[in-house]
Formats: structure tokens, C-alpha cells, sequence
């Protein structure tokens, strides 16, 4: 299990939208971007349910910024990593928030975990995959397997 921080989920964003948007030359700006009127707070875990957008984007080149739900991010970081992963928002301080509506952006902050799902392999699945290995003469895979084959034993 691997756990991102707003600025690592910023940095693969970024690298996710350059994919998408490749015609633009700049860096994306990305920021907390709330939108209150989808949001609901439990003041018992202090998290953020959204249904509606989170984070936006704007290029330089760019008049207008695009805004992002948690779904649209969750989605980029399982392609970055391959895995399931668990996007949060959380308030750090909830008194400035419940004065100000207006400082959601700024006291909103956004935790990912990545859980690497790899199947568990029993001694015959591996033999059956060894055979697999040695009728398709790949000899790398077949020194992996044979390594966790030996762990078996």
C-alpha cells in the first residue's frame, strides 16, 4: 500500500493532463477549486463527500479552466499506478471553514491511497505458469517464476 499527499497526486495530475492535453505547451496550474453546493462534511471524520467538481486546471494558453471530480482523479491515478486507489478530501480547519464559506479552498486537502492488488499464487498455479514460461521460451519470466517457486519449497 502507497500513500500520496496532495502535492504527489498534483504531480502525476499533471503528468496524466499533459497526456490529454498535449497540445499546450505551459505546465497546467492545479488547485482546490470546492464546489460547496456538492459537497457534504462529516464532522465526525472530518472528510468531504463530493458529487460534484474538486480540483481545476487552467493552461496559460488557456482562457478558461476545466474542473475535476474525484472520480476523474481517481481514474487518472489507477492509470498511473495500475491499481485500485482511494482518493479523500479533508478540511484542516473547520472553524475558518464554518466562518467563511469562501475558505473551502484553501483548508481542503486531498489523500490518495494506492492498494497494489496482486493475486496470491499457490505451487500449482506457478508450475502451471512455469510450463507456460518454457513453451513460450521466455526465459525471464522463467526465472521469476522459478524464484517464487522456490519460495514454495
Amino acid at each position: 500500500m502507497k500513500f500520496l499527499n496532495q502535492d504527489d497526486i498534483f504531480e502525476i495530475l499533471k503528468k496524466s493532463l499533459k497526456k490529454h492535453y498535449g497540445y499546450f505547451t505551459s505546465e497546467p496550474k492545479i488547485e482546490i477549486d470546492v464546489d460547496v453546493m456538492a459537497s457534504n462534511y462529516d464532522f465526525i471524520i472530518r472528510r468531504l463527500d463530493f458529487s460534484g467538481k474538486i480540483v481545476s486546471f487552467k493552461y496559460k494558453e488557456e482562457l478558461l479552466k476545466r474542473r475535476l471530480t474525484l472520480k476523474e482523479i481517481k481514474g487518472m491515478l489507477e492509470l498511473e499506478f495500475g491499481g485500485k486507489v482511494d482518493v479523500a478530501a479533508y478540511i484542516n480547519e473547520i472553524d475558518q471553514v464554518e466562518e467563511r464559506v469562501s475558505s473551502y479552498n484553501a483548508n481542503t486537502v486531498l489523500v490518495a491511497t494506492v492498494i497494489k492488488e496482486e493475486p496470491e499464487l499457490d505451487r500449482e498455479c506457478v508450475m502451471t505458469l512455469i510450463d507456460m514460461a518454457i513453451d513460450m521460451n521466455d526465459k525471464e519470466w522463467f526465472v521469476e517464476l522459478a524464484n517464487k517457486y522456490k519460495q514454495f519449497v
